[in-house]
């Protein structure tokens, strides 16, 4: 910035001189700044005083006639009246070429600037050929540092991401939400105005390391010169996570320390607050104007919130991916990658920035919104990962605006000449954190539940189910008053429902004071419900209703996920953890069947003499059987089908039974320690 010349004033050393005479004891130099689209001009001088003080004020052309605007600095000047309307005919007069004319943006993020798409932040601007320190947002914390551009960007890829290499899932995760954030501008510009535009939530136990890694890889701009990343407190006021919001564009907003607040006020803050961050970033548009002097029409930023997870609405959750980082620090690999990282925070700086300057370029060639269009009618295409559980097309397109991130920055590394063998690693590793990541949000969402609850309606529609009969015991000198037989469960059925499991072990006429659930019983084998849900998971997958990836993760342990959900009994702990859920059950097997007659002269309570009956072998043993909680909705199904179905004799005409293997009576005191060992899990 050049000295100016002061009509009827000549410069001396640090000094005006008038007539001989000594009137200032500084210089001035001055910059036109034209201001948004209107172009609205402002003069920023800069006043070199002597001593070596330096002093810039921005005025606009009627304060510099009509005020002194220098008279609240200790600074010399004489005869004041006359210098200030000298300063303002010197000025006005001023042809200010482009090196001497700065641009102040209204906003920060990608826009176009005199005829060029660039990315303006709060003290420079990026365009496709490098930095513009004369453009300028002037709007506060997203400083880029200078030396950014002039590192090389190669071999400082290759060192942030040998420090990312040590955890993926964390710290790509990370990367690709700012590459997000970077892109979602021109996204919008193209007809896709809600894609790459995510919050990202970071949820640990305290001291896990949340803080330290938003800090560390949260933001590729920081909050001032210092290279200090800004983080706005979750605990203060809404208007001030909203402003910063509205400031973010073209980065990462991020909201600290979401806290389970106990005090009701500060719970329906706290959760406003995060509920307006998700809307708004998920919509590109502030929900309220509270937190602006003026608002910008669109929001282009992706948000980040660190701390315990706050349930807001159904919808809402479905607009963010979900990173639980429990222990992270305590990993010696993870805390030295932050370590490492902190030290050198101008690294993901520097590779952002060669992104959009790689991005910029790519946006001035015209197939290049036909590329992305195509890339994402490709994603869109692919099988729905989440289809047939609730919000499935908002956590589809959740997992394809990543996938668009790595696909991006796998063009970005290629072009920018990075070797093969890291483009591999990152291309590997990026959709190994989007696959966790997503995996993550699916069951914080209760995914692999509404799955596991599919799956299990399936079941009930289309399983048998044998409804136990109370059959009078025929002997009289049987000590039950019920036939045990048709308690027990045969191996070659699906279901056996006994309507009052009490009644079921009654001996004879004594009336035994254990106390027994009076409820329904639904029970199966373990082995058997290991067929049936197999079978309905893989129905559900070839009908599109599961996505193949989610297959395996319902096959791993359904039981476990069924205790949770209270849909199974488990085994009593006095402990209270979660016991095994199956229980041993009198089970059989027939294997052999003949018929015989009574004779005539048989009297065994009933007239069976000349009637041709069945006498049955069956190898009885005892096996692990699940029983289901028949108070849960899913029986409702179930239910209905039940509504007309009678007890069947299932062993019509079956009056004599061979039995192996165990004794009734050790099946009978099976079948009392089974139910006698049964409860819900509870929380």
């Amino acid at each position: 910035m050049e000295k100016i010349q002061i009509e009827g004033y000549t410069q001396d050393e640090g000094c005006y001189i008038k007539n001989g005479i000594k009137v200032t004891d500084f210089i001035l130099g001055v910059k036109k700044i034209i201001f948004g689209k209107e172009g609205m001009c402002k003069y920023k001088f800069i006043v070199s005083a002597e001593g070596g003080r330096t002093f810039e004020r921005t005025v606009t052309l009627q304060q510099l006639k009509r005020h002194c605007f220098l008279q609240e600095l200790p600074l010399f000047v004489k005869e004041g009246d006359a210098f200030y309307q000298a300063i303002y005919n010197t000025v006005s007069a001023i042809y200010f070429t482009v090196y001497d004319t700065e641009y102040q943006t209204e906003r920060n993020g990608l826009q176009e600037v005199e005829g060029r798409q660039m990315y303006a932040f709060t003290n420079t601007s990026i365009a496709a050929d490098g930095f513009h320190p004369e453009i300028y947002s002037g709007v506060g914390h997203m400083f880029i540092p200078n030396v950014a551009i002039s590192q090389g960007l190669a071999e400082t890829a290759e060192k942030l991401f040998r420090e990312y290499n040590r955890n993926p899932n964390i710290f790509y995760t990370l990367f690709l939400h700012n590459i997000m954030s970077i892109s979602n501008r021109f996204f919008r510009s193209i007809g896709e105005p809600e894609f790459m535009k995510l919050t990202l939530w970071i949820d640990g136990q305290s001291g896990s390391g949340k803080t330290e890694l938003a800090k560390v890889v949260g933001a590729y701009t920081f909050g001032d010169q210092m290279l200090n990343r800004e983080l706005i407190a979750a605990t203060g006021k809404r208007r001030d996570a909203l402003k910063h919001l509205s400031q973010s564009s073209g980065s990462v907003c991020i909201l600290d320390d979401v806290k389970m607040e106990r005090v009701r006020d500060r719970k329906n803050s706290m959760r406003n607050t995060v509920d307006d961050l998700i809307r708004s970033t998920f919509r590109g548009r502030m929900t309220d104007t509270v937190g602006t002097d003026s608002e910008p029409e669109w929001i282009d930023a992706c948000a980040l919130i660190t701390g315990e997870y706050l349930d807001t609405c159904e919808s809402q959750n479905a607009r963010l991916i979900y990173l639980k980082i429990d222990g992270f620090v305590d990993s010696e690999e993870n805390s030295r990658a932050l370590r490492i990282l902190s030290q050198n925070p101008i690294w993901l700086t520097t590779v952002c920035v060669g992104y959009i300057q790689w991005f910029l370029r790519m946006m001035e060639e015209i197939s290049f919104s036909e590329l992305l269009h195509g890339k994402l009618g490709e994603l869109r295409k692919r099988e729905k990962m989440y289809a047939g559980i609730s919000n499935a097309a908002r956590l589809n397109e959740n997992r394809h605006m990543l996938d668009m991130a790595t696909i991006l920055s796998e063009m970005f590394f290629r072009e920018a000449g990075m070797p093969q063998g890291f483009i591999e690693c990152f291309t590997k590793n990026a959709k190994q954190s989007v696959a966790a990541v997503t995996e993550s949000t699916f069951c914080l969402l209760g995914g692999e539940k509404m799955l596991l609850f599919k799956a299990i309606e399936r079941i009930f529609a289309e399983c048998n189910i044998r409804v136990a009969q109370y059959q009078k015991e025929p002997w009289k000198h049987s000590e039950w008053q019920y036939q045990q037989e048709y308690f027990w469960i045969w191996k070659d059925e699906d279901f056996v429902w006994i309507n009052d499991y009490k009644q079921s072990i009654l001996k004879g006429t004594q009336h035994d004071n254990e106390q027994f659930d009076e409820n329904p019983c639904l029970i199966i084998r373990v082995d058997r419900f290991d067929e049936l849900f197999r079978s309905a998971v893989d129905n559900l997958a070839n009908e599109r209703q599961i996505s193949s990836e989610i297959v395996d993760k319902l096959l791993a342990n359904p039981l476990k996920m069924l205790r949770e959900m209270q849909i199974i009994y488990k085994q009593y702990r006095a402990d209270s953890k979660l016991g095994r859920p199956a229980v041993n059950y009198p089970t059989y097997r027939l294997t052999e069947a003949t018929d015989f007659q009574y004779p005539d002269d048989c009297y065994c309570g009933q007239d069976y003499g000349n009637t041709l009956h069945k006498e049955v072998i069956c190898d009885l043993e005892c096996e692990p059987v699940i029983q289901i909680n028949t108070g849960h909705p899913c029986i409702g199904i179930l239910k209905s089908r039940m509504e007309d179905n009678e007890p069947e004799d299932t062993y019509e005409n079956v009056r004599k039974w061979n039995i192996r293997g165990i004794t009734p009576e050790e099946a009978y005191h099976t079948r009392k320690a089974f139910m006698n060992s049964k409860s819900l899990y509870r929380e």
